[in-house]
Protein backbone atom coordinates (compact mmCIF):
# COMPACT_ATOMS: atom_id res chain seq x y z
CA UNK A 1 0.00 0.00 0.00
CA UNK A 2 1.30 3.55 -0.98
CA UNK A 3 1.82 6.32 1.38
CA UNK A 4 -1.09 8.13 -0.51
CA UNK A 5 -3.45 5.36 0.16
CA UNK A 6 -2.89 5.42 3.88
CA UNK A 7 -3.89 9.01 3.52
CA UNK A 8 -6.76 8.01 1.42
CA UNK A 9 -7.59 4.38 2.18
CA UNK A 10 -11.18 4.45 -0.73
CA UNK A 11 -8.26 4.66 -3.20
CA UNK A 12 -7.66 1.15 -4.32
CA UNK A 13 -11.10 0.54 -4.55
CA UNK A 14 -11.59 3.46 -7.38
CA UNK A 15 -8.43 2.26 -8.70
CA UNK A 16 -10.45 -1.14 -9.58
CA UNK A 17 -13.71 1.28 -10.81
CA UNK A 18 -11.66 2.88 -12.97
CA UNK A 19 -10.56 -0.38 -14.40
CA UNK A 20 -13.63 -1.97 -14.71
CA UNK A 21 -15.16 1.34 -16.34
CA UNK A 22 -12.43 0.88 -19.09
CA UNK A 23 -13.18 -2.92 -19.54
CA UNK A 24 -16.98 -1.96 -20.12
CA UNK A 25 -16.08 0.84 -22.43
CA UNK A 26 -13.99 -1.95 -24.53
CA UNK A 27 -16.78 -4.16 -24.52
CA UNK A 28 -19.39 -1.76 -25.79
CA UNK A 29 -16.47 -1.07 -28.68
CA UNK A 30 -16.20 -4.42 -29.29
CA UNK A 31 -20.21 -4.93 -29.79
CA UNK A 32 -19.94 -1.51 -31.78
CA UNK A 33 -17.00 -3.44 -33.87
CA UNK A 34 -19.09 -6.59 -34.87
CA UNK A 35 -22.41 -4.27 -35.41
CA UNK A 36 -20.57 -2.74 -38.25
CA UNK A 37 -19.41 -5.67 -39.46
CA UNK A 38 -22.40 -7.36 -39.65
CA UNK A 39 -24.05 -3.88 -41.67
CA UNK A 40 -21.22 -4.48 -43.93
CA UNK A 41 -21.65 -7.72 -45.19
CA UNK A 42 -25.31 -7.29 -45.41
CA UNK A 43 -24.52 -4.31 -47.85
CA UNK A 44 -21.57 -6.12 -49.67
CA UNK A 45 -23.72 -8.93 -50.05
CA UNK A 46 -27.08 -7.79 -51.10
CA UNK A 47 -26.47 -4.16 -52.86
CA UNK A 48 -22.69 -5.22 -54.13
CA UNK A 49 -21.14 -2.64 -52.15
CA UNK A 50 -17.17 -3.17 -51.90
CA UNK A 51 -17.04 -1.80 -47.98
CA UNK A 52 -14.54 -3.70 -46.06
CA UNK A 53 -14.60 -5.13 -42.81
CA UNK A 54 -12.65 -3.80 -39.40
CA UNK A 55 -11.09 -5.47 -37.19
CA UNK A 56 -9.95 -4.27 -33.54
CA UNK A 57 -6.28 -3.76 -32.86
CA UNK A 58 -5.58 -5.10 -29.54
CA UNK A 59 -2.67 -3.33 -29.82
CA UNK A 60 -3.76 0.42 -30.82
CA UNK A 61 -5.38 2.61 -28.42
CA UNK A 62 -9.23 3.06 -27.56
CA UNK A 63 -8.95 6.56 -29.80
CA UNK A 64 -7.25 4.51 -32.57
CA UNK A 65 -10.14 1.85 -32.81
CA UNK A 66 -12.66 4.93 -31.95
CA UNK A 67 -11.03 6.55 -35.40
CA UNK A 68 -11.51 3.01 -37.31
CA UNK A 69 -14.79 2.61 -36.13
CA UNK A 70 -16.09 5.88 -37.05
CA UNK A 71 -14.85 5.69 -40.90
CA UNK A 72 -16.10 2.53 -40.97
CA UNK A 73 -19.45 3.94 -39.95
CA UNK A 74 -19.04 7.26 -41.87
CA UNK A 75 -18.67 5.08 -44.95
CA UNK A 76 -21.67 3.35 -44.26
CA UNK A 77 -23.46 6.58 -43.94
CA UNK A 78 -22.02 7.59 -47.35
CA UNK A 79 -22.89 4.62 -49.47
CA UNK A 80 -26.86 4.83 -48.04
CA UNK A 81 -26.90 8.55 -49.25
CA UNK A 82 -25.63 6.78 -52.80
CA UNK A 83 -27.99 4.12 -53.14
CA UNK A 84 -30.63 6.63 -52.70
CA UNK A 85 -29.73 8.67 -54.70
CA UNK A 86 -29.42 5.85 -57.00
CA UNK A 87 -33.21 5.01 -56.35
CA UNK A 88 -34.22 8.76 -56.45
CA UNK A 89 -32.60 9.14 -59.83
CA UNK A 90 -34.42 5.32 -61.34
CA UNK A 91 -37.93 5.64 -60.14
CA UNK A 92 -40.59 8.19 -60.93
CA UNK A 93 -41.59 10.15 -58.07
CA UNK A 94 -44.92 8.66 -56.64
CA UNK A 95 -43.10 5.38 -57.02
CA UNK A 96 -40.00 7.03 -54.96
CA UNK A 97 -42.43 8.32 -52.55
CA UNK A 98 -43.85 4.90 -51.88
CA UNK A 99 -40.76 3.40 -51.26
CA UNK A 100 -40.15 5.92 -48.47
CA UNK A 101 -43.73 6.19 -47.00
CA UNK A 102 -43.06 4.18 -44.01
CA UNK A 103 -47.14 4.43 -43.26
CA UNK A 104 -47.77 2.16 -45.90
CA UNK A 105 -49.63 -1.21 -44.87
CA UNK A 106 -46.87 -4.59 -45.16
CA UNK A 107 -48.32 -6.02 -48.12
CA UNK A 108 -48.68 -2.65 -50.42
CA UNK A 109 -45.13 -2.00 -49.21
CA UNK A 110 -44.24 -5.33 -50.56
CA UNK A 111 -45.59 -4.78 -53.89
CA UNK A 112 -43.90 -1.38 -53.69
CA UNK A 113 -40.22 -2.96 -53.81
CA UNK A 114 -41.41 -5.50 -55.93
CA UNK A 115 -42.59 -2.64 -58.75
CA UNK A 116 -39.07 -1.02 -57.84
CA UNK A 117 -37.18 -4.56 -58.05
CA UNK A 118 -38.66 -4.33 -61.79
CA UNK A 119 -37.36 -0.65 -62.68
CA UNK A 120 -33.94 -1.42 -60.95
CA UNK A 121 -31.70 -3.98 -62.37
CA UNK A 122 -29.59 -6.31 -60.61
CA UNK A 123 -31.63 -4.78 -57.08
CA UNK A 124 -33.41 -7.70 -55.71
CA UNK A 125 -36.66 -7.16 -52.90
CA UNK A 126 -34.14 -8.11 -50.21
CA UNK A 127 -31.30 -5.09 -50.87
CA UNK A 128 -34.64 -2.73 -51.23
CA UNK A 129 -36.12 -3.86 -47.82
CA UNK A 130 -32.87 -3.78 -45.91
CA UNK A 131 -32.53 -0.17 -47.41
CA UNK A 132 -36.03 0.59 -46.37
CA UNK A 133 -35.93 -0.60 -43.02
CA UNK A 134 -33.10 0.66 -41.91
CA UNK A 135 -34.43 4.50 -43.49
CA UNK A 136 -37.92 3.20 -41.23
CA UNK A 137 -35.58 2.39 -38.22
CA UNK A 138 -33.75 6.19 -38.58
CA UNK A 139 -30.42 4.22 -38.81
CA UNK A 140 -29.42 6.25 -41.55
CA UNK A 141 -30.54 9.70 -40.14
CA UNK A 142 -30.02 9.35 -36.20
CA UNK A 143 -28.60 6.14 -35.36
CA UNK A 144 -25.37 6.41 -37.29
CA UNK A 145 -24.96 9.91 -36.44
CA UNK A 146 -25.51 8.86 -32.70
CA UNK A 147 -22.83 6.67 -32.90
CA UNK A 148 -20.43 8.36 -34.04
CA UNK A 149 -21.07 11.32 -31.37
CA UNK A 150 -20.41 9.37 -28.83
CA UNK A 151 -17.56 7.38 -30.27
CA UNK A 152 -16.06 10.67 -30.89
CA UNK A 153 -16.58 11.61 -26.85
CA UNK A 154 -14.97 7.87 -26.34
CA UNK A 155 -12.34 8.73 -28.31
CA UNK A 156 -11.57 11.92 -26.85
CA UNK A 157 -12.12 10.87 -23.45
CA UNK A 158 -9.55 9.94 -20.43
CA UNK A 159 -8.98 6.38 -21.31
CA UNK A 160 -8.48 7.24 -25.06
CA UNK A 161 -4.74 7.09 -25.01
CA UNK A 162 -4.99 3.49 -23.65
CA UNK A 163 -3.97 0.55 -25.15
CA UNK A 164 -7.17 -1.78 -25.87
CA UNK A 165 -5.73 -5.19 -24.96
CA UNK A 166 -3.93 -4.03 -21.50
CA UNK A 167 -4.91 -6.52 -19.06
CA UNK A 168 -6.97 -5.71 -16.18
CA UNK A 169 -4.10 -5.32 -13.64
CA UNK A 170 -1.48 -3.67 -15.62
CA UNK A 171 -4.76 -1.02 -17.17
CA UNK A 172 -4.99 0.59 -13.64
CA UNK A 173 -1.25 1.42 -14.02
CA UNK A 174 -1.66 2.82 -16.89
CA UNK A 175 -5.14 4.66 -16.10
CA UNK A 176 -3.05 6.51 -13.19
CA UNK A 177 -0.09 7.22 -14.94
CA UNK A 178 -2.00 8.60 -17.80
CA UNK A 179 -4.77 10.59 -15.73
CA UNK A 180 -3.51 11.56 -12.39
CA UNK A 181 0.81 11.79 -12.17
CA UNK A 182 0.75 11.73 -8.21
CA UNK A 183 -2.98 9.39 -6.98
CA UNK A 184 -5.04 11.98 -5.97
CA UNK A 185 -8.07 11.19 -4.47
CA UNK A 186 -9.97 14.31 -6.71
CA UNK A 187 -8.42 12.99 -9.64
CA UNK A 188 -9.51 9.34 -8.99
CA UNK A 189 -13.29 10.98 -8.46
CA UNK A 190 -13.12 13.03 -11.70
CA UNK A 191 -12.19 10.20 -13.62
CA UNK A 192 -14.88 7.97 -12.18
CA UNK A 193 -17.52 10.41 -12.79
CA UNK A 194 -16.28 11.09 -16.69
CA UNK A 195 -16.45 7.07 -17.21
CA UNK A 196 -19.64 6.79 -15.25
CA UNK A 197 -21.06 9.45 -17.74
CA UNK A 198 -19.29 7.93 -21.07
CA UNK A 199 -20.87 4.31 -19.73
CA UNK A 200 -24.24 5.48 -19.06
CA UNK A 201 -24.30 6.74 -22.62
CA UNK A 202 -22.23 3.84 -25.14
CA UNK A 203 -23.81 1.01 -23.51
CA UNK A 204 -27.18 1.79 -23.82
CA UNK A 205 -26.30 3.27 -27.70
CA UNK A 206 -24.47 0.12 -28.68
CA UNK A 207 -27.53 -2.20 -27.56
CA UNK A 208 -29.74 -0.19 -29.43
CA UNK A 209 -27.68 -0.23 -32.58
CA UNK A 210 -26.96 -3.63 -32.13
CA UNK A 211 -30.66 -4.47 -31.73
CA UNK A 212 -31.66 -2.10 -34.64
CA UNK A 213 -29.23 -3.55 -37.43
CA UNK A 214 -29.42 -7.22 -36.74
CA UNK A 215 -33.45 -6.99 -36.71
CA UNK A 216 -32.74 -4.85 -39.92
CA UNK A 217 -31.30 -7.89 -41.60
CA UNK A 218 -33.19 -10.97 -39.66
CA UNK A 219 -36.18 -9.41 -40.16
CA UNK A 220 -36.07 -8.31 -43.89
CA UNK A 221 -34.63 -11.68 -45.42
CA UNK A 222 -37.42 -13.62 -43.43
CA UNK A 223 -39.72 -11.05 -44.46
CA UNK A 224 -38.57 -11.25 -48.17
CA UNK A 225 -38.85 -15.01 -48.41
CA UNK A 226 -42.12 -15.10 -47.30
CA UNK A 227 -43.05 -12.38 -49.48
CA UNK A 228 -44.28 -10.22 -46.37
CA UNK A 229 -41.91 -7.20 -45.10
Amino acid sequence: MSFSDLLYPDNPARRERVARLHQEVINCIELNFDTTNELIGALNEHWQCRLHPIKMNMNGTIRENCDKLLAAIKSIQDKLQTIDARLKSNLEPDLYRKLHDFQEPDAKKMQTLKDVAKVMSGVSAIALGIFVKLACSKVTTTLLSQMMTIVVKVGASVIGAMVIGTLLGVAVDLVLSTILGAIERDRLETAIQELNALVSEFKPASKEYNKAIMKTICITIKASTIHDI
